[in-house]
């Protein structure tokens, strides 16, 4: 994803281009002329051939403004959404508001909606789909549409326009440096905004009941049943999203045919990254690589190496196993994970609850862990 951020200038960006055919001219020698370029499917080319081709980003200036512009969000959500209600019904009857939302449903369909409300009341709205992408393009786009709209309704040429939306990652490109990710759709606003003049970004706080919000809200959500335009390009945005997640689930699709069987009894799940277990103390970690690695005080590995000395059986009556410190009875109840293995709700390695170590103590042949599930 790294490749497709580059510009086209970009040296490694060059090298991604396939190969060119050159034009020979009959009249000189070939070996005067440039030869073909070669069609070697390099390391780098073949990177940048896992994802779709999306539009490139130009190297652009970062925005200063000449004078300090005023935070986007300067109090907590409540509070800025009762600031936004009085502001609004303190504007000129003529101002025109475009409220703009964007949306992803469950299935990765990015939409966008916006209304425009004069005097509080709604004049015109609009909503769309977009291509492979993610919120944060639909609410540019849905902000960019807005502003087209508003033009093109707008009765004088300084009549004052906000933009209203409750992304503040968008807003804030939106009137600064645009993003890589729909970079052209950043400078096409500012381009329009700075023509007319009379153009600001505000940010509205997202599901406070502010009309105008909850309108496009509702609006955007109900495009993403619309059809995907066609010849669509990937969002950067997209991209990036899709090779963080395209890794892990590889992962996980090996892990769940490749796990020890011990691993797999114990319901344990790897990671790519440092296991959390890492952070429990000593005690702990011994008693949970022991289960893993069936290397421990357990009657299957003193049988294995014929340790004619060792016991076998707990005091509580039960045959030692991996897992038996999870349900043995001379555990306090309040700590113990159940009575029986069969109907033991879950392990101490799964890690599916945040765990609080509170205190440790000696019961019978183990070290016992207290734990408070949370």
């Amino acid at each position: 994803a790294r490749l497709k951020s580059l510009d086209e200038a970009h040296p490694l960006a060059i090298r991604t281009r396939p190969p060119r055919q050159p034009t020979y001219h009959d009249l000189i020698k070939r070996r005067y002329q440039i030869q073909a370029e070669s069609s070697f499917r390099t390391r780098l080319r073949r990177a940048n051939e896992l994802f779709a081709p999306c539009t490139r980003p130009k190297l652009v200036y970062r925005c200063f403004h000449q004078e300090q512009m005023p935070p986007l969000q300067t109090a907590s959500k409540e509070k800025s959404a009762d600031a936004f209600s009085r502001w609004v019904e303190s504007l000129d009857p003529l101002t025109l508001v475009v409220y703009s939302d964007g949306s992803l449903s469950s299935e990765g369909a990015a939409s966008y909606g916006f209304t425009i409300h004069q005097n509080n009341i709604p004049i015109f709205d609009g909503s769309g789909r977009l291509g492979p992408a993610e919120v944060f393009d639909a609410e540019a786009t849905g902000a960019l549409e807005g502003l087209k709209a508003a033009l093109n309704l707008r009765e004088l040429a300084t009549q004052n326009i906000f933009i209203c939306l409750d992304n503040l990652a968008a807003a804030t490109c939106l009137r600064g440096t645009p993003s890589e990710s729909s970079q052209d759709v950043f400078l096409e606003f500012q381009a329009l905004a700075a023509s007319h003049g009379a153009t600001q970004v505000r940010w509205v706080p997202g599901h406070t009941n502010i009309p105008g919000n909850e309108q496009a809200d509702k609006l955007a959500k109900a495009a993403s049943s619309l059809p995907e335009p066609e010849g669509a390009q990937p969002a950067l945005a997209y991209l990036r999203r899709i090779a963080r997640q395209q890794p892990k689930e590889a992962f996980e699709a090996w892990w769940s045919t490749s796990a020890p069987e011990q691993y797999k009894r114990l319901n344990l799940k790897a990671t790519t990254g440092c296991p959390p277990e890492l952070s429990l103390p000593r005690a702990a970690l011994h008693h949970l690589l022991a289960a893993r690695s069936l290397h421990g005080d357990f009657a299957a590995y003193h049988e294995r190496f014929d340790h004619n000395d060792a016991r076998l059986v707990c005091s509580c009556g039960r045959r030692k196993a991996p897992d038996h410190i999870f349900y043995c009875r001379k555990v306090p109840l309040r700590y113990r994970q159940g009575s029986d293995p069969l109907h033991c709700k879950s392990t101490w390695t799964t890690y599916k609850w945040p765990i609080s170590i509170t205190s440790t103590c000696r019961r019978s042949d183990y070290l016992v862990i207290h734990y408070t599930w949370t």
